[in-house]
Parts: C-alpha cells; sequence; structure tokens
C-alpha cells in the first residue's frame, strides 16, 4: 500500500506490481514452481534452506515470510510445524496463497497478508516471530535495505532468527552475453538507490517464452557491505554468511540443473565451474538480553542430511572457527 513514507517510488511500485499480478497468474502453471507437486506433498523449499533453517523450525514456530509471492515456500515451512505469516505485495499471488492454504489443508495455520514490504508493519502491528525468512530474489526489488533491516529486527522475538538465501551480488554484474570461459562485469555492484535499473521484461525466471509485453521492472543493486551492514545497523548479529556456486535459476542461458534443482556453470570441459558465487546464504540473531541466542535447533537429528545437504555445505567450503 503507497503513502506511509514507504522509500520505494510511485512509479517503480506500480509497474512492479503490475509485473508480479502478471507472474503471479503466469506462475502457477510453470514446472519451476510445480504446484501439483506441491498439492501431492512436495516441499518447495531447497535444501541449503531445509539444512540451514530447518533445524530451528519445529512444530509451533513462528515465522514471517517477507515477499513471499504466491505462498509456496510459506506453506512448506507450515507443513513441518510452523505458524507462517506470508507478506506480498500482490493481491493476485495473495489471492493464490490463500487458496492454496484452504486446498492443502494449512488454513489454520497460514496467514497471507497483502502489503507492501515497507508498509508491513502497519498489518503486523507488533507481533514478533521466531524467524524472519527472506529468500531468492527479494531485495533487488527495494531501494532502502536500512529501513527493510529495521523492519525484520521489530518483528523478531530475543533470540530470534533472521535467515536469508539469496542470489548473488556478482551474479547481478555478470556479462549475461558471453561464454564460461570469458566472464566478466558489466552492471553495477555498489548501491545507487536512487538509480534503479528499468529494463523491459520478455517472460519471466520461471517461463522465458510468457507473454509479458508491455511489461518493465525497477531493481537495484545491493552489496554485500550494503546487506550485512544493515542488518548489524538493525542490532541482529551475523552468525554466517556462507557463497555458493549454483543458483535457482538460470543467469546464463548455457547453465545446467542437476538433480537437485540447482543451476550450474559449465566449465567448458564436460564439468562445473565451483569458483563463481552465484547465490548465498546468511543467517543473524536477535540477541536476548544477555547477548546471546535464546532459541537454538530442536536437535542434531532434525539437520537435513543427504546429497543436497552436503552439495551444499562443499561448496560453500571449510567452516570457520565460528562455525565450528
Amino acid at each position: 500500500m503507497p503513502g506511509s513514507g514507504s522509500p520505494l517510488p510511485d512509479e517503480a511500485r506500480r509497474a512492479n506490481l503490475a509485473l508480479w499480478d502478471e507472474w503471479a497468474r503466469i506462475h502457477e502453471g510453470t514446472e519451476f514452481y510445480d504446484v501439483e507437486g506441491f498439492k501431492a506433498g512436495r516441499s518447495s523449499l531447497w535444501p541449503l534452506e531445509t539444512e540451514e533453517l530447518g533445524p530451528y523450525v519445529t512444530d509451533g514456530t513462528t515465522l514471517l515470510h517477507l515477499q513471499c509471492h504466491f505462498g509456496l515456500d510459506t506453506l512448506s515451512w507450515a507443513r513441518r510445524g510452523a505458524e507462517v505469516v506470508g507478506v506480498d505485495f500482490s493481491g493476485t499471488a495473495i489471492a493464490l496463497a490463500r487458496r492454496l492454504a484452504d486446498e492443502v489443508g494449512l488454513a489454520g495455520r497460514a496467514t497471507f497478508i497483502e502489503s507492501d514490504v515497507y508498509d508491513a508493519a502497519r498489518h503486523l502491528g507488533g507481533r514478533r516471530f521466531d524467524i524472519v525468512f527472506v529468500s531468492w530474489g527479494a531485495i533487488e526489488w527495494l531501494p532502502d535495505l536500512e529501513v527493510w533491516a529495521r523492519l525484520c529486527a521489530a518483528h523478531l522475538k530475543p533470540g530470534g532468527r533472521f535467515y536469508m538465501a539469496e542470489l548473488h551480488p556478482l551474479a547481478y554484474c555478470l556479462d549475461e552475453t558471453t561464454g564460461p570461459a570469458e566472464l566478466r562485469l558489466r552492471y553495477r555492484y555498489l548501491p545507487a538507490p536512487d538509480h534503479p535499473v528499468v529494463d523491459p521484461i520478455e517472460g519471466s525466471y520461471a517461463d522465458p517464452s510468457a507473454d509479458t509485453t508491455g511489461h518493465v521492472s525497477y531493481s537495484w543493486s545491493h552489496s554485500f557491505a550494503e546487506v550485512v551492514g544493515a542488518l548489524l545497523g538493525a542490532g541482529l548479529r551475523l552468525e554466517f554468511l556462507h557463497e555458493a556456486p549454483f543458483s535457482v535459476s538460470p543467469v546464463f542461458e548455457l547453465m545446467e540443473k542437476d538433480e537437485q534443482r540447482w543451476w550450474w556453470l559449465p566449465d567448458g570441459s564436460g564439468g562445473r565451474r565451483a569458483d563463481v558465487p552465484f547465490s548465498y546464504s546468511l543467517m543473524a540473531v536477535m540477541p536476548d538480553r544477555a547477548g546471546a541466542p535464546a532459541f537454538a535447533p530442536a536437535s542434531d537429528e532434525a539437520t537435513e542430511t543427504g546429497a543436497g545437504a552436503a552439495d551444499a555445505s562443499a561448496a560453500r567450503g571449510p567452516c570457520t572457527e565460528d562455525e565450528e
């Protein structure tokens, strides 16, 4: 909802809202989202998310999902026992999320709110959550991360955890017209909140062939320094920051998908490039009064094992001292 001092310019909001309303209609029927598989019981969560955040989600965990699109990930956390609230500014997406919650029997533990993320506090009141969750292609639509980070912090309980899995800032800078052997920078890395990138849209990340004639997007670049600085400035304490050489969607047309749905850049010799980051994840904690997290994992057994988790851990490399 516009008007309450949102840093999102009206023109950008109108264009992006029209685009995301259209994408919500398109995405329901795509293989990328596999709604029918979700209805049949498939989780939409990625192995990275279930490995890193899954141990903190148990029966009754409260979770706020910002920019939730039409709620598949939100509802997947609800299936794991969480009491979830999803927020998105697209009325089309929120209507679909509510319908899906009813269809799969999760309406009793899932609430969906139609709201600009910058205006979410007005709808959430003073409610605080065990977890605030943000994922994949969310923050590029926001010009001001300090306001966003303060919102995230304001709705975390003491000891609560903020978790984000996102596309890597470097991936947004790469020239998508080059081959895997000659990557070069083409786009801005450092933030410029007053200078959005305005692009005509052809299709979507979930369906490149979809008709999106007439739509444009407004987006903003965000460096690691800006992301981490905003979260620390809001009072959160960084627990980890991991980088990985795969993505949830193809940044380059020639990227190849593995059995875990991750997209990799081929190395030109039949293998995969593991030296270029395409995604990252981070966790930060709202300290309790003693300065330590009060909300610990349920148990070691809750951590996902298997190929997906192992691949993600291997891609991140050795643990730091703080991680061990």
